[in-house]
């Protein structure tokens, strides 16, 4: 009898062993696999996610999406704002062993500043630094092609990720598919269409003790099967979650629905190469055609709100007295009418294959006023081919697309996507829209050191902007996660959940 219960002992106790050790495991499941592990050659936002436990910048945003000290303890800008000097943490060693130190950082942002090595990054740093300097072990000075008030902006972005430099050596095709940095998980394997795991890294150099032992990072590009595995318990974490399953989560009582407003802005470019949107009546004419609020009511069930400006709530710079395009048909056909298009027109757009339903929204709509809408649904790949085509081979489509700016300020949003220097393929101005006097605040925003002026320059462009249609501002949608009620230390940084110290609490 008593080997019985010594046995029974034993096995309850083993139980409890393996639940604890469950626990300290937190799984994730995205929409979209990441691209790399090289966080200089990417600009996608699930990638970065992925990156972000095991990379560090310079600086970083916090919670209130103020820049914060991280591998650079204090900074400081020269008075007219092109010499940038960091003090770099010691201390600090890599996954690997090497130590962290202005050499390292030096060497980081000379791979990302040389051309030869193709990093799809290379522009957002290469028009503002034109040197780096090394004053001493712990000290790096950034000397700027011009005056950027927002470059400690720019040394948050993950692009800005500091790789060790055994890793640097062993080239890109290494750093592609390994993760050597220095924050609180380590890279253990990425298996390709399947899993990226990463374990604590338990010599970080702040406390994180109380972190889950291991990540593991799935994802499903069906809707049904995210909810499904967090409902099932398959995972902890989903993200994002579609409004419509939005209230299953939130009413399920072993879930909860994170929700944050975010900088994720819907729009659609007008093609300004070609008539009838050259004309910029028409392009009014759209914006007015748009019930913004019925949109967001059938596609967003809620969780957004209407676009009022060209640019995100949360970034830098955001004018949220921008006067709106109110719904208003009657003024729209007026405006058709002025513009020699009463009769209507056929509208070419191109949308990839997850935004098709706001395309087909705006189809319904516009009909109302004559204008038949061709929507071409595209896969990811062959959407890109098309619509980031230089203006001489562009074939005229209008353009479905979003955008959420890493760098939180005006300068990430307006100057990609409006600037004439930005037509595509360069940048992400998809329309073509150029303005001189637009191209001329931005530029004088980007260079300006005063805050409060900066605010005028870019209030002012947003509403040149908007009041020349350049797009059809759509809505903000809320950034959606779902997790496991005992997730904790989870948060949402410009739609993208932060995992720098996750806690599965009892």
């Amino acid at each position: 009898m008593k080997k019985i219960a010594s046995l029974v002992l034993v096995l309850f106790v083993l139980m409890i062993l393996s639940a604890g050790a469950e626990a300290e495991e937190l799984t994730i499941m995205h929409s979209e696999p990441p691209l790399t592990m090289d966080p200089a050659n990417h600009s996608a936002g699930y990638t970065m996610a992925v990156l972000y436990p095991m990379y560090e910048t310079l600086t970083m945003f916090n919670e209130e999406m103020e820049v914060v000290p991280s591998l650079a303890t204090y900074w400081e800008a020269s008075e007219n704002g092109t010499e940038w000097t960091y003090q770099i943490r010691k201390g600090v060693k890599f996954h690997d062993g090497s130590e962290l130190n202005a050499e390292v950082v030096k060497a980081n942002f000379e791979r990302i500043l040389n051309p030869d090595n193709g990093l799809s990054t290379r522009s957002r740093f290469a028009d503002v630094i034109e040197k780096v300097e090394v004053l001493d072990d712990y000290t790096v000075k950034f000397n700027l092609e011009k005056p950027y008030p927002a470059f400690h902006h720019l040394t948050s972005i993950h692009s800005g990720a500091i790789i060790s430099p055994k890793a640097l050596k062993k080239g890109n095709e290494f750093l592609a598919r390994n993760a050597v940095g220095t924050g609180p998980y380590k890279f253990v394997e990425w298996v390709s269409g399947e899993r990226v795991v990463m374990e604590k890294n338990e010599n970080y150099w702040k406390d994180n003790s109380d972190s889950v032992e291991k990540m593991v990072f799935k994802w499903s590009s069906e809707k049904s099967v995210r909810v499904m595995a967090l409902q099932s318990g398959e995972v902890d974490v989903i993200f994002p979650v579609p409004p419509a399953y939005a209230n299953v989560i939130e009413n399920a009582p072993n879930l909860k629905l994170y929700e944050e407003p975010s900088d994720k802005t819907l729009w659609l470019a007008l093609n300004t190469l070609h008539e009838p949107l050259d004309n910029v009546k028409v392009r009014q004419a759209l914006n007015y055609a748009t019930d913004r609020e019925a949109m967001i009511k059938s596609l967003l069930f809620g969780h957004g709100t209407a676009a009022n400006s060209p640019m995100g709530p949360v970034s830098f710079g955001y004018d949220p007295e921008t006067p709106a395009y109110e719904y208003n048909l009657e003024k729209a056909r007026e405006l058709l009418k002025e513009a020699g298009y009463e009769d209507g027109f056929t509208l070419p757009i191109a949308v990839q294959e997850a935004e098709t339903n706001i395309a087909e929204a705006l189809q319904g709509m516009w009909s109302d006023i004559g204008v038949e809408v061709e929507v071409n649904r595209m896969e990811y790949g062959l959407w890109a081919d098309e619509v980031f085509r230089a203006p001489e081979n562009n074939k005229g489509y209008s353009v479905i697309a979003s955008w959420a700016a890493s760098l939180v300020d005006a300068d990430g949003f307006l100057t990609p996507l409006f600037h004439t220097d930005s037509f595509a393929p360069a940048g992400a101005n998809l329309g073509f829209y150029s303005n001189k006097k637009v191209d001329s605040l931005l530029d004088e925003a980007a260079r300006t050191v005063n805050p409060d002026k900066r605010l005028e320059l870019y209030s002012e462009a947003q509403r040149i902007i908007q009041d020349e249609a350049a797009h059809v501002s759509l809505y903000y949608a809320n950034s959606l996660a779902g997790m496991n009620q005992k997730v904790k230390n989870v948060w949402m940084m410009s739609d993208m959940l932060v995992f720098r110290d996750p806690v599965i609490s009892e």
